[in-house]
């Protein structure tokens, strides 16, 4: 499962001459390795890959200092693996500096996007003899495409999604409050021993106009002819899903039929047009012309986003994207109309390109105007 990854990112240093290559990144340790720390936040693990071998540096909380040829206690399964401890004396530099002596190792390739300034600066000053050289999104590029195992569990956790939100309407009641709805989501993903992708948005009326609502700091509450956004998803097996929809409560008007059937779809029929685009960047641009067209409002978001070990990865599907459509990308199709002050909706699904170059929808609740 890892060598072909590890393989991969040998053949992309290869095409520009780069010899190895020093990650920093938390997901992309853990997309080439299986290992990961207990913080997504704190630098706690570097690992290198060279030519010959692949190298993890971290400390003695998650390697032992009587057995560092194995992480936690367990071998990773990936060809010429070694483990370094970082300890008082032997540093990551101090490391490094044999490793690149005894693999004459001419170029070290950095993550422009996340190795800070300061950590290259001390590279820098104490690896004088190497080139140094950024890369950009290197492994995040190569994750966008997702193998089959990748798939199954994007696909698993938007099945769990599905399951909770089917239970999760059923508490959908006059005056209960948009911080409850989140908790009991929350909770019921957790009870299930799962995790959540992030943290659950239910904006409630004017509250669903805002774009990227913080529901931690709401006060909404439901109450008759209420619009109701719910957007969340689910952690399965580190991997993860992406799902919008909207519930109306008691009598709802015109105004909020009519919209959200034109939101719905432009959303359906963007769904089906994937198929024909080669570019990213229009599906992007008809899903917009649907919504305007019918004389609403253009949204202020992208129309949809990658998936998988982080809520948002590439590629993008907006409209200065420059990806193209490649057999398996997962993806999200989410548009939206908001009216300041009043309310706002979004639908969002997942797909994932298929084998034919079509969307597979891989999140299956129904999206049928649902009135409670």
């Amino acid at each position: 499962m890892y060598d072909p990854r590890v393989k991969k990112v040998r053949e992309t240093l290869a095409e520009k001459n780069i010899d190895s290559l020093l990650v920093s990144n938390f997901y992309n340790i853990f997309y080439l390795t299986g290992f990961k720390t207990l913080t997504t936040d704190e630098r706690e693990a570097f690992i290198l890959i060279t030519k010959n071998s692949v190298y993890l540096f971290s400390d003695e909380r998650y390697i032992s200092k009587n057995f560092p040829a194995s992480p936690a206690g367990r071998q990773l399964p990936i060809s010429n693996f070694q483990c370094r401890l970082i300890e008082p004396g032997k540093g990551l530099i101090f490391h490094l500096q044999e490793i690149i002596k005894s693999e004459q190792i001419k170029t070290l390739g950095f993550e422009a996007e996340d190795l800070k300034y300061s950590e290259y600066q001390k590279i820098k000053e104490f690896l004088g003899n190497v080139n140094l050289t950024s890369t950009d999104r290197l492994i995040i590029t190569i994750r966008e495409i997702k193998d089959q195992q990748e798939i199954d569990l994007v696909e698993k956790a938007c099945e769990i999604g599905d399951q909770c939100l089917s239970d999760i309407i059923k508490i959908i009641k006059f005056g209960v409050s948009e911080k409850e709805i989140a908790f009991k989501m929350e909770m019921w993903i957790k009870e299930k021993g799962y995790d959540i992708s992030f943290d659950p948005i239910v904006a409630i009326d004017a509250n669903s106009a805002v774009a990227h609502y913080n529901t931690k700091t709401g006060e909404g509450k439901i109450k008759n002819g209420s619009v109701i956004l719910l957007d969340f998803g689910v952690k399965y097996k580190d991997y993860l899903s992406d799902m919008t929809r909207m519930v109306f409560f008691g009598k709802s008007n015109n105004e909020v039929e009519n919209a959200y059937q034109v939101l719905l779809n432009a959303q359906e029929k963007t769904v089906e047009k994937v198929a024909d685009f080669d570019f990213l960047k229009d599906i992007d641009n008809f899903c917009r012309k649907q919504i305007t067209d019918s004389r609403l409002p253009n949204y202020p978001h992208s129309t949809g986003h990658g998936v998988g070990l982080e809520i948002h990865e590439y590629p993008k599907v907006s409209f200065n994207s420059p990806d193209r459509k490649i057999i398996g990308q997962v993806i999200t199709i989410e548009p939206g109309v908001y009216f300041p002050g009043k309310f706002g909706m979004r639908v969002e699904d997942m797909v994932v390109i298929d084998k034919d170059l079509k969307p597979k929808i891989l999140t299956k609740f129904p999206k049928t105007l649902l009135i409670i």
